[in-house]
């Protein structure tokens, strides 16, 4: 499952309160972390939070939206690998 910066852009974005990006059933969604329940096998990818702390209050460009999409993607295409630092 390949994340796109398009997804990162939602989850910054997002009026969903206390946003996680997820995914489940094969698709990426952006969803209240309170709902996580209600999708039992979701992958938790990263919260708006995590992705704030490590970029910051600032707009991102696009290629930091793409390199930090794929630096998600390769971490949950092998969680065992150690983890990437994240472009920004």
């Amino acid at each position: 499952m390949a994340i796109t910066g398009r997804d990162i852009e939602h989850l910054l974005y997002t009026d969903t309160p206390d946003p996680v990006l997820i995914v489940h059933d094969g698709a990426t969604e952006i969803v209240a972390a309170a709902d996580l329940g209600a999708r039992p096998g979701a992958v938790v990818v990263c919260s708006r939070a995590e992705v704030r702390r490590r970029v910051g209050e600032r707009d991102l460009s696009a290629a930091d939206l793409a390199g930090l999409a794929a630096a998600l993607s390769e971490a949950i295409a092998d969680p065992a690998r150690p983890p990437l630092i994240w472009p920004a």
